[in-house]
């Protein structure tokens, strides 16, 4: 009642008790929304990071499981913003609420400054971590995921397919057996000066304190080297071999670069990835308030409107988004795109889409969306 006498007086001050209460209970509704679906994202999400750094990683690990959390957050933040936004504002659509409070005086601008400061925080928030504490526990991840991936190297070996993991040979193995840890017909192809072929019917991997140690038995070397050829037999060979694990757990080198070490990079190798990546590092993080923006554009409802709208258009816009993300990506990998444009793009993209349906609908029902 106290809210109704507020706004029947004509006062829409900031500071209006009624208007303050109203905003208080819309991000009330909002925050328990983000939450639930932000604990929801970061279940499935730690689930698809405990499958891809289990082959390697274990129960004593998990503190480096613990510490993923940390860049996960930069897919988690805008997907459970948008979630938490439409769904909230069909609830109080559905439910009555927004007509409620439009019929005490309560204007859209005070109903969206709640969603709007949400935004604003996962916007500061987003930034902070995929510029600064992203990358840096990017380093402490990939730092001990590689110390531990030659420790569990026969995970890394499949059967019947070429296997690139180790620097400058091709390997192929017909049989793998890793309770045994021993490998069946085994064929390398080794690049550089001196390019040989190696087959063995047998061999293993030992783990040394020099490095992976590979030792083949009953086999031969067919070696080319200038113009000479060789061929030789032997009961036993062993070799050191130099494994790069990144490709196989696809970690990216400038993931774990902070934004000063990255424009670094680029100051000694102008690539256009590496720019593209330092740029989207800014640009991604806008993503939050165009997701705001499509929220209180499309979020409520009408009453008897179906359920379920929100969740169908917050799903639908993430997913838009990152096609336009991945097609921008695609061109400037394939210098058709300028790395900073392509960077900025799907931003652009969404702001022109929302200026374009603000303008429509301007001219077709004379108001603007907010």
């Amino acid at each position: 009642m106290s809210i109704r006498k507020g706004m029947d007086k004509g006062d829409d001050s900031e500071y209006n008790p009624g208007t303050m209460t109203i905003r208080s209970y819309i991000l009330n509704q909002l925050s328990r929304v983000f939450l639930s679906a932000s604990l929801v994202l970061y279940c499935v999400m730690f689930i698809v990071q405990l499958v891809r750094m289990g082959q390697v990683l274990s129960v004593s690990d998990m503190d480096i499981f613990l510490l993923a959390l940390i860049p996960m957050a930069t897919f988690v933040l805008p997907m459970a913003l948008i979630f938490s936004i439409l769904i909230t504002l069909e609830k109080l659509s559905v439910e009555s609420e927004v007509i409620a409070m439009k019929a005490c005086g309560v204007s859209q601008r005070h109903i969206a400054a709640p969603i709007l400061i949400l935004a604003a925080v996962c916007m500061i928030l987003h930034l902070g971590i995929s510029t600064y504490l992203g990358p840096l526990s990017m380093q402490k991840i990939q730092k001990r995921i590689i110390s531990k991936a030659p420790e569990k190297v026969f995970a890394f070996l499949k059967e019947r397919e070429f296997i690139n993991t180790f620097k400058d040979l091709t390997l192929y193995i017909e049989s793998v057996n890793q309770r045994e840890r021993k490998l069946s017909h085994v064929f390398i192809e080794t690049k550089g000066n001196e390019r040989s072929v190696i087959t063995s019917t047998g061999g293993t991997l030992e783990l040394r304190p020099q490095g992976i140690m590979m030792r083949l038995t009953d086999g031969s070397v067919f070696m080319e080297s200038g113009q000479s050829l060789r061929y030789i037999t032997f009961g036993e060979y062993n070799f050191f071999l130099d494994a790069d694990f990144r490709r196989d757990l696809k970690l990216r080198s400038t993931d774990a670069l902070t934004q000063p070490e990255l424009k670094g990079l680029i100051r000694e190798n102008r690539a256009p990835k590496h720019v593209n990546e330092y740029y989207s590092r800014f640009a991604f993080p806008f993503l939050n308030l165009i997701l705001a923006l499509v929220g209180l554009q499309f979020g409520i409802q009408k009453p008897r409107s179906p359920r379920n709208i929100g969740m169908i258009l917050g799903i639908g816009t993430i997913l838009l988004y990152y096609l336009a993300f991945l097609m921008t990506d695609r061109l400037v990998k394939g210098a058709v795109l300028n790395p900073t444009i392509g960077a900025w793009l799907p931003d652009l993209i969404f702001c022109t889409i929302l200026f374009t349906y603000w303008s429509t609908k301007r001219v077709v029902y004379g108001k603007g969306g907010i």
